[in-house]
Order: C-alpha cells, then structure tokens, then sequence
C-alpha cells in the first residue's frame, strides 16, 4: 500500500484506523499547516492531522510519514518530533524500518507501514495551549467540524443535562 501520491498524503483512513489508543477518531486532514510560529521547522505541513475522543475529551495527533526503505533514525525523529510537540498531545512517526536508537526515543510513537500497527507508543506531549487552540479553531472553521471540542488541551467537554 501506497501513503503518497505526487507529494500528497493518501490512505490515511488506513492508518488512522489502525491507531486506537487514543479513543474513536472523529476527524483526519492531511497536509495541514502547523501554527504560524513553526513555519521554520522541519516540516510546514503534517502528513496527517487527527482528532480523537475519549472520555469526552479530544485528543491530537501528528502522523508524519516516511515511506521509503531505508530506517529512520534519531537525529531525523527528533526533529518531527520537536515540530509536532507544540501542537499534538501525540506523535508517531509512520515509516518501514526504525533504527534501534530511534526505537529508544522518549516521547515518540512508531507506527510500522509494513506491518500497519503500532509497534512503540508515545507519550503524552503537554501541547502548547495557544498553538493547539489555534489549530482546533482552523479545523472548526475551515471544515466546519467538531463544533463541540474545546480548544484547550486540558479541558474536557461537559455532557449536557436533560
């Protein structure tokens, strides 16, 4: 299975589905800019943006993809890594082969593409509440979703009482 097409993010729906330690995924994007104030990091747009629920919670994620056959390592992890850290609450990394050192980075989740599961999970990543609330309220107004999940990463939704 193929994960890019002419530079564009495809199959996601295979990946995002394949991920579900986060709760039921309500909404995916691919190719989305990253806050204003990461424009110079290693990457201006993420492969995959998704957002899932959990106890009435939303959480993000930050999918970056690596489709080749060589292993990913380190130094290239630590940058995605950095990059996603002020938005998601979660990132993975999504590529065919890991080197060992990448396979011992805190914080990073590894999803197999040869395999389609995840094979390390992350760890929790306290977002940036300015940059995640930023990107929630572009996700509400460009697609016109998700019109009940709070911007703050810290703040659960409250069921209504009837």
């Amino acid at each position: 299975m193929h994960f890019s097409s002419f530079g564009m993010t495809i199959n996601s729906n295979e990946i995002i589905s394949a991920i579900n330690q986060h709760g039921i995924p309500v909404f995916h994007t691919s190719e989305i800019n990253k806050p204003i104030l990461c424009r110079e990091s290693v990457c201006n747009l993420a492969d995959i943006i998704a957002v899932y629920k959990q106890s009435e919670r939303f959480y993000v994620v930050g999918i970056e993809i690596k489709e080749w056959d060589k292993r990913v390592h380190p130094k290239m992890a630590m940058e995605y890594l950095e990059t996603y850290r002020g938005t998601c609450e979660y990132f993975y990394l999504a590529a065919k082969k890991f080197s060992k050192g990448t396979l011992e980075l805190k914080d990073i989740g590894l999803f197999d593409l040869s395999r389609m599961k995840v094979v390390k999970n992350p760890g929790y990543l306290y977002p940036n509440m300015e940059f995640r609330s930023n990107l929630m309220a572009r996700i509400r107004n460009n697609f016109k979703v998700l019109t009940n999940a709070v911007e703050d990463p810290f703040q659960k939704t409250i069921l209504e009482f009837y």
